[in-house]
């Protein structure tokens, strides 16, 4: 759904099906059913709140702050969905990000289309906190035990043990396949750039990897979807992951290497 602001004191519902939704309720068969919902505020700039204050950025939000529209691609909609917690008492100050973990974390994970070895490969992320804010355990409302994985299924698939997998929650229209994989503890585990015991902290391990099935990365993949660089073909695309508990998001850029160019 979005609001339709008319310039008026009337703020106007615009409720409308994504396009996963529409291909469940062309099928007419008892698929589409909506048990949940979630709101979002993806146009809201907090940053005002810290360059104003609060009671100057709250009205500046307020007042200045455009209304998106309906947004029927559902990879797009609610990419800061809000957080429904079961204590209304609790106060929370910081919530979990998640961060790559690894010697490469800030650069982007390479697949080579033509090395036999590196066409997958092994991504760490962790749901943490941040040093500096002298926190030493996560709420237990945000503790990220499970995770949502898309990538695109034309492109990538995930790995287990160097073997594709095809356990995808949902395929949608657009081909972007979403996995749910639970993460594992790692409180005691000295992963942060401080060394500190953090409870509730997780850790995600996956394998992600080339889509070989039915030859679906092949040359004609890499001449639509990609372009040239240094005489090879190069695709590049993404791995979007959310904590389940905390919302949090992050995306890892994904750098395929393909054959010569031709």
């Amino acid at each position: 759904m979005g609001f339709l602001d008319h310039t008026t004191n009337n703020v106007i519902i615009d409720a409308v099906l994504t396009e996963r939704g529409r291909e469940l309720l062309s099928q007419n068969n008892g698929s589409f059913q909506i048990d949940s919902f979630s709101f979002g505020d993806d146009e809201v700039d907090y940053s005002n709140i810290v360059k104003y204050g609060l009671a100057m950025g709250k009205e500046k939000i307020e007042k200045n702050t455009p209304i998106f529209e309906a947004q029927t691609n559902e990879n797009l909609a609610l990419k800061y969905n809000n957080i429904t917690l079961n204590n209304n008492n609790l106060r929370i100050l910081y919530i979990p990000y998640l961060k790559k973990y690894g010697d490469t974390a800030t650069t982007a994970i390479e697949l080579d289309f033509t090395n036999s070895t590196n066409y997958f490969k092994n991504i760490q992320v962790l749901s943490t906190l941040s040093s500096n804010s002298g926190q030493t355990e996560i709420d237990s409302n945000l503790v990220d035990s499970s995770f949502s994985v898309k990538m695109n299924n034309l492109i990538l698939k995930r790995y287990s043990d160097g073997s594709e997998q095809n356990d995808y929650l949902d395929l949608d229209e657009n081909n972007i396949a979403s996995y749910l994989i639970d993460g594992t503890d790692a409180s005691n585990s000295s992963y942060d750039e401080a060394a500190v015991t953090l409870t509730g902290r997780q850790l995600l391990s996956f394998q992600v990897g080339l889509s070989f099935t039915t030859s679906r990365v092949s040359l004609s993949t890499f001449q639509k979807f990609g372009s040239v660089s240094n005489g090879k073909y190069v695709i590049n695309t993404q791995v979007e992951i959310t904590g389940r508990s905390s919302g949090s998001r992050i995306i890892l850029p994904i750098r395929i290497i393909g054959p010569n160019a031709v």
